[in-house]
């Protein structure tokens, strides 16, 4: 496949070209030594032949287009899913969803809300995708027609589940070969977004809403089988072929940091978050953390489980220290060491508010630092750890009483910006 961006320059550097070469033609006979006006030929040429309208070619979409379409493929099913799920179930069958049953009336009837939002970013999805698409010249898939094979809101709730999960899967393999760094971004944004999702609705399921320390990525092929399996109408695979003479991306186009930087910037974080949990955790037992203020509206269910939760996030961080850890010292750089913090909690509340604020904040620096990074393998792991980010941020925010997933794209921030936040906490 062409890159448009190359077609256009070339046609720009044509039309100059061409432009040149009129210019020089019309002035060359009066350069010529001792020319003069009346040296001009006097016969003015006529045309023989009555102009012809010359086709304008169809300008060629951009080569993340198929990307793009595949990941609006996705979006239409999730988007229908919800639409017809929430058409189907009342708000009092869903909140007396078996697969709710231990969970108390806080969370069951925050559930159906939450349902209506997560529906409602998948259609914003599906419209961003689209326009972004035809902005690129392409031609957006349309929606097709499905069978999600539920008849009980448990079930309803399942399917949602494993959409989710996939979702979060389809955007990690998918992001690495996105060109555009502009498309990427919001790439990234949706990812982060989807695993929210996909956390919460692990937890209103039953199950660990962050089971990896690294969310595993899959490829097209194996979304689309999973897919397959609620589209009934057909699909033409080709929508989605990128072809063999792809460009390459355009990831750290405007920025010189080197990746080295980008992997300190990281573990600067997962370090800070790793020493957070790790000194939170030794300070406040188990009892103390379920029954902290913040938890007061929660179930005995819920309580409990979190500090079995709290510790799998502090696994995550420190797993997320020695791979970092390990990728500096392979590129040949010198990793950063853990500092000295001050973290400013000093009841069980504090401490979990604390955990969301940095949750969040490793969700947006994680976005905002994945387009600054050229070494693929380097890229594919920061795109995994930043969606688990944001699984304990859905998480946090939960307990904290706030919205798993407030917004339909998530935002990045700066380097900078990401620095004065963690400069907060770091004494030394």
């Amino acid at each position: 496949m062409t890159d448009p961006q190359d077609s256009t320059r070339r046609a720009f550097l044509g039309t100059t070209a061409t432009l040149g070469t009129l210019a020089l033609a019309g002035c060359s006979s009066n350069d010529e030594p001792g020319a003069t006006a009346t040296d001009a030929p006097t016969d003015t040429p006529t045309m023989t032949d009555e102009p012809t309208d010359t086709p304008t070619p169809e300008p060629m979409a951009a080569p993340d287009v198929p990307l793009l379409n595949y990941a609006l493929t996705l979006e239409h099913l999730e988007n229908a899913f919800y639409r017809e799920g929430l058409e189907t179930f009342s708000d009092d069958e869903l909140m007396n969803a078996d697969a709710l049953s231990n969970f108390g009336q806080e969370i069951r009837m925050e559930v159906p809300e939450y349902l209506a939002t997560a529906g409602a970013h998948e259609a914003a999805h599906v419209t961003a995708l689209s326009d972004t698409i035809e902005q690129l010249n392409g031609t957006p898939v349309s929606e097709g027609e499905y069978d999600f094979g539920y008849e009980t809101p448990t079930e309803f709730l399942g399917v949602a589940q494993a959409l989710e999960n996939t979702g979060v899967a389809a955007y990690a393999g998918a992001a690495p070969q996105v060109v555009n760094n502009d498309v990427l971004a919001a790439a990234a944004g949706i990812h982060s977004v989807e695993a929210r999702h996909a956390g919460f609705l692990n937890l209103v399921n039953g199950d660990m809403p962050f089971p990896n320390a690294v969310d595993e990525a899959q490829s097209i092929s194996e979304v689309l089988d999973i897919a397959s399996q609620f589209i009934t109408s057909e699909v033409d695979p080709s929508v989605y072929e990128t072809g063999d003479d792809r460009p390459t991306h355009d990831r750290k186009a405007d920025d010189d940091t080197t990746d080295v930087n980008v992997l300190n910037y990281a573990l600067t974080l997962e370090h800070l978050e790793n020493a957070f949990y790790r000194e939170g955790l030794e300070t406040f037992n188990d009892d103390e953390l379920m029954n902290a203020d913040a938890l007061s509206v929660y179930g005995d269910e819920v309580r409990m489980a979190v500090p079995d939760h709290l510790r799998v996030v502090g696994e995550h961080e420190a797993a997320h220290v020695t791979a970092l850890t390990d990728t500096v010292n392979q590129l040949g750089g010198d990793p950063v060491m853990e500092a000295e913090y001050d973290f400013g909690y000093e009841t069980p509340s504090e401490f979990l508010g604390v955990a969301q604020a940095l949750e969040n904040t490793g969700v947006a620096a994680y976005k905002g630092a994945a387009p600054t990074v050229s070494n693929d393998a380097v890229f594919n792991a920061a795109i995994s750890i930043h969606s688990v980010e944001a699984r304990h941020a859905s998480f946090l925010n939960e307990l904290n009483a706030t919205s798993p997933f407030p917004n339909g794209v998530d935002e990045p921030q700066t380097m900078s910006e990401v620095e004065d936040v963690a400069s907060q906490f770091i004494v030394n």
